[in-house]
């Protein structure tokens, strides 16, 4: 069976190639182009040792990195980010029950390359939980 860290970045993937048919989207296993804009997809790892020997995970993070540079509209970069949010909220996984918990959104300019780019992060909560059938 898909790990649930899999099939969130999987299914993420899925709806944003749906609704950014002019971004590429890699996933963070992906080596990503020096083109931009790009969007970067990537599940965030809770250590074991905060959980107790019997509690069983649940609570996931999904991180969308958005690049651009800085001279690209930012207006568009923005409506593209409530786009990528509003559906992430209602997120369906393919193995498992999904619910959305909480999102935050940071915007940064990033001088580390040999062009100024924005780089948003948006990082995505879900209470993940396996499906039953009766």
């Amino acid at each position: 069976m898909i790990s649930p860290q899999r099939d969130l970045v999987t299914s993420a993937i899925k709806v944003l190639n749906v609704i950014t048919t002019d971004i590429p989207i890699f996933d963070s296993s992906e080596s990503d182009s020096n083109g931009y804009p790009q969007i970067i997809i990537s599940t965030g790892s809770t250590g074991d040792s905060q959980r107790a020997k019997n509690e069983q995970r649940s609570s996931y993070t999904l991180y969308v990195d958005y690049f651009d540079t800085v001279d690209n509209d930012h207006g568009l970069m923005m409506d593209t980010c409530f786009s990528i949010r509003e559906y992430l909220k209602y997120l369906r996984l393919s193995s498992y029950n999904c619910s959305s918990v909480a999102f935050n959104q940071v915007e940064v300019i990033d001088n580390s390359t040999d062009q100024s780019l924005r780089h948003v992060t948006i990082t995505m909560d879900y209470n993940i939980t396996e499906k039953s059938f009766i």
